[in-house]
Order: C-alpha cells, then structure tokens, then sequence
C-alpha cells in the first residue's frame, strides 16, 4: 500500500468521479470552498494506493490547535456534512481494514468521519460512533410517478404556489446570492437560539464564485421579489438538498414546496 503525502487534484477528482458513493462533499472543490472561507482550515486529505492498485481518498480538511503539543484535527468533512472513504471501486473488508489502520496510525491527532448515506464500512471499535438520519429519494421512477406518491396536503401547497404565481429560476448573478443570504439572515434571526451555525455571506458566495455547474442556488420568486431559496449539491447520480431559507411572510405562498418539486 502507498500512501500519498499530499493528495494531487486530479487523482482526487478522478476517484470521487468514479466511487458511486461519492457525494458533492466528497470534492476537491467543495474541501477548496471550506478552506477558502474559514481560515483556520486547510485542504489536508489522505491518499492511498492499495496493493490492488485501487486508489482512495478521505477527504478532509485540517484544523491545527496549539497547546504544549501542536495537535491536528482532521474533519471529513465540514460543516459536518458527508466524508469518509472513496475509491475508484468497491472494497474489500481487508482493504477497509488497512485503510482505517492508516487512519489510525496519526499522532497527536483526531477528528470526526461522516459517512456517506449511499455506502457504510465497518470500522474499528476504536470510533466513538454516533447514529444520523439522512432521507432518501430515488428518482429512478421518474418524476410522474414520485409526484403521484406526494401527499394529498403536498399536491395542495404545489398547486398553490402555481395558482399564486411563485416561480422558480436557478440564481444566476452575485446580487441572487445577496437576496439569498438576506433570506437566510431573516431565517436565523427567526430561528433564535434554535439555530446551531451561522455561515458568513462568503461562504454562499464562495460556492457560487466557482460557476460549478453541479452547485446551484434555486429561487422562488413572487413579483420579482425573491421570498425563499435552496441550495442543491450534485455529484454522479447523488443529488442533496443541502440548505435552505425562507421568508415567514410568504410560508402561506408555499415557496419551498415548489422549490423542492421542482428540482426533483
């Protein structure tokens, strides 16, 4: 097994291009996002090649803590969304097995690994685990039969976004990204001490800012009034819903509702 000191751009590209796991989290681009914005992170992956000639990736950006040891923290992947191993295929549970050695053998070191919803490895009992709950949608259907599937009080809110002249456009300029985070400011100051984070307008900005087709800011619009907004990821046949905001005084126009049928 080769171990890579630094993680080349393209190798990482290439293997998440190929994991069918892999998700917009798992980029080069998206570690490039985090570190761009948050200064106290740098894009600080591991790289192996197995004695397969398989290559993989745990994508993970690196916070260094100063203390009487200089000790690091490796997050896969921030702000807590999906990380964890990608390969160019599938693994073998020896292969899993040797890559989470490596992982383990860093010292003065810790860090937290989200998995991937589409794929689980077992791991050493050495992780304090945690369970989390993603939904799931399979579009593979198609569209005409999930909508079928909507709740009758789902088809209802649809409808009346329609009737009620919401329309829905994919934002296109910086100033669609500062209605956005005018938006999303609203929606945090309604959530209160609810809210666990509050991202700074860069980071929005800093996803826009790479013109990534599989990155893209959704509007809904009344008037020409932008009321509501999602942020949507996509990566080989993985599509997330990653955030989202709204303006109380429209919730009865039903925005979201149509956003999220729309992209579907």
């Amino acid at each position: 097994m080769e171990k890579l000191d630094t993680v080349p751009r393209d190798f990482w590209h290439d293997v998440a291009a190929k994991c069918p796991w892999a998700t917009y989290f798992h980029t080069p681009g998206w570690a490039e996002i985090i570190a761009g914005t948050f200064p106290e992170f740098t894009v600080s992956s591991i790289g192996l090649i197995l004695d397969s000639g398989s290559r993989t990736v745990i994508p993970s950006v690196l916070r260094r803590k100063k203390g009487l040891l200089r000790h690091r923290e490796y997050k896969s992947m921030e702000p807590g969304v999906y990380g964890g191993i990608i390969a160019d295929r599938d693994l073998s549970r020896d292969e899993v097995a040797q890559i989470d050695r490596c992982i383990l053998k860093k010292r003065n070191s810790s860090g937290r690994l989200v998995e991937s919803p589409f794929k689980q490895f077992s791991l050493s009992s050495r992780y304090k685990s945690k369970k989390m709950t993603t939904h799931i949608l399979s579009l593979e259907p198609g569209v005409d039969l999930i909508r079928k599937k909507f709740s009758r009080g789902q088809k209802s809110n649809i409808n009346q976004a329609k009737r009620k002249n919401v329309a829905v456009r994919r934002a296109e300029t910086e100033d669609d990204v500062e209605q956005y985070y005018y938006i999303y400011q609203q929606t945090v100051e309604r959530w209160g001490t609810g809210a666990k984070a509050a991202y700074p307008q860069r980071f929005f900005m800093n996803i826009f800012l790479q013109k990534d087709p599989d990155a893209s800011f959704w509007l809904a619009e009344i008037e020409g009034r932008t009321v509501a907004g999602i942020v949507v990821l996509s990566w080989n046949t993985n599509i997330i819903y990653w955030h989202g905001c709204a303006l109380k005084e429209y919730f009865k126009f039903y925005p979201n509702n149509l956003l999220h049928s729309t992209v579907i």
